[in-house]
């Protein structure tokens, strides 16, 4: 880790109508727009010291931005500093770790680590930034087998609510912390996180016909059960556009996307696969195949340019036949709606099992669900109400939430995903490093 640089004579501070505002705000989710009062944007870790240290004095809360994936509110009133030019990724291949800035996204460190034969543990989107990621736990492909992403936080360097710079080697409390507690913790700046030796993947996308997701999803459920802890794998019921970048025979359809990864060879992954298959059901496109670690965002195929969606979600404790008919109602085949998408995650595996003090939530819950809906104007008085409609229809399941997809519908609250002592240790730390609140209290808000 680096000891903090001296001040950085590029950051600027910059108020609502001064050039390169709109761009220094600019969020993934354009369904909010955020109106800070003043943006710092940092290029060193003293930028951010002084910058925390200037709202102290002008008595604005502080909030952070990095790639602006889980903005969700308009950030009015407050002193936003973004840290996306925080950005430098270094990797120690003798020590199978990265050093990031707090600012980096997953695909800068994967670009790092692949040509080292090193892989981190990120998400089913590499463009999401490291630190919101990890702060909020940060589950993905590779979870089952090696736990989730604030497993393998090793160390930070924070800037506390104080204007100090801390390094967690100086500060367990605060790593454990850090280890999912999300939001409210201070100014990450640089992280160090720790690699491991994955360099390839069997795995991709089944997009199965819309209408057979009554027969899919059960046979989903009992399947994901069975499949050994290097196996992951979700499922989607997918409304997608007319859009030509879209394979012809996907455009404008209604279908199930079945997402499948392994790290064992291509020949046991495609046995493992093979009861899904033997549903007899033709796929519209298969695109499951032998590929490097680096082409992970194949597999979710999640969008890559910014736009306007509404989300919610749940954690899940059981996943019965009456819960996948209460999603098939109000997602399923034949149902006129809105929504983009209604996605299951099946966990389980290393996720259940974390380091002796973290605050990673959530870990005992079988599954996870999540619903979007595009936030265009037309659409914006029913969006909301019909993406909530999904997480409510499973609400007799419902076992929490995750920090990282606590979403508008939320409105960014996120308290309810600890158990009552965690969120206790976690408010104690926040309280010590952050006095005068100056993120927000624990549990109370996000940041991107």
């Amino acid at each position: 880790m680096t000891a903090a640089s001296a001040p950085s004579t590029a950051s600027r501070a910059i108020r609502s109508g001064d050039p390169g505002y709109d761009a220094a705000v600019a969020t993934f989710n354009t369904a909010h727009q955020p109106r800070p009062d003043l943006v710092v944007e940092a290029r060193s870790p003293d930028d951010v010291v002084a910058a925390v240290r200037r709202a102290r004095t002008d008595g604005l809360p502080v909030t952070i931005q990095a790639t602006g994936h889980g903005i969700a509110s308009d950030l009015a009133g407050s002193l936003l500093i973004s840290t996306r030019h925080l950005d430098e990724v270094r990797v120690d291949a003798d020590r199978a770790v990265a050093v990031v800035g707090g600012g980096a996204t997953w695909a800068q460190v994967i670009a790092a680590a692949d040509p080292l034969g090193l892989a981190p543990i990120c998400g089913s989107s590499s463009g999401v930034g490291v630190a919101g990621f990890l702060l909020g736990g940060g589950h993905g492909p590779l979870s089952r087998e090696y736990g989730v992403g604030s497993d393998h936080l090793r160390r930070a360097l924070v800037v506390t609510g104080t204007g100090e710079l801390v390094d967690t080697d100086d500060d367990p409390d605060l790593l454990a912390a850090l280890r999912g507690g999300k939001a409210g913790l201070g100014v990450v700046v640089e992280l160090e996180v720790a690699l491991h030796p994955v360099t390839r993947l069997y795995g991709g996308g089944l997009f199965l016909p819309g209408e057979a997701a009554p027969q899919v999803l059960p046979a989903w459920r009992d399947w994901v059960t069975t499949l050994p802890e290097h196996a992951s794998s979700s499922i989607a019921l997918l409304r997608l556009p007319p859009d030509p970048a879209l394979p012809p025979p996907l455009q404008g359809r209604f279908v199930v996307h079945l997402r499948f990864t392994t790290t064992g060879p291509a020949e046991e992954g495609e046995a493992l696969l093979a009861p899904m298959r033997a549903l007899g059901i033709a796929p519209i496109a298969d695109l499951v195949a032998e590929m490097p670690f680096a082409a992970i965002d194949s597999v979710h195929a999640d969008p890559t340019d910014p736009m306007p969606v509404w989300d919610a979600s749940t954690l899940l404790g059981d996943l019965p036949d009456a819960a996948l008919d209460a999603l098939l109602a109000v997602a399923g085949p034949g149902v006129e709606t809105p929504l983009i998408m209604a996605e299951l995650r099946a966990f389980g595996g290393a996720i259940t099992r974390g380091p002796e003090l973290d605050s990673v939530a959530g870990r005992d819950a079988p599954f996870g669900l999540y619903a979007l809906g595009p936030m265009v104007p037309e659409l914006v008085g029913v969006v909301p109400v019909v993406v909530q409609g999904v997480v409510d229809a499973l609400k007799p399941w419902s076992a929490g939430v995750l920090p990282n997809f606590v979403g508008a519908a939320h409105g960014g609250v996120v308290g309810r995903a600890w158990d009552d002592a965690t969120l206790t240790r976690l408010l104690a730390t926040a309280q010590r490093l952050d006095p005068d609140v100056l993120f927000g209290q624990v549990g109370t808000r996000v940041s991107a």
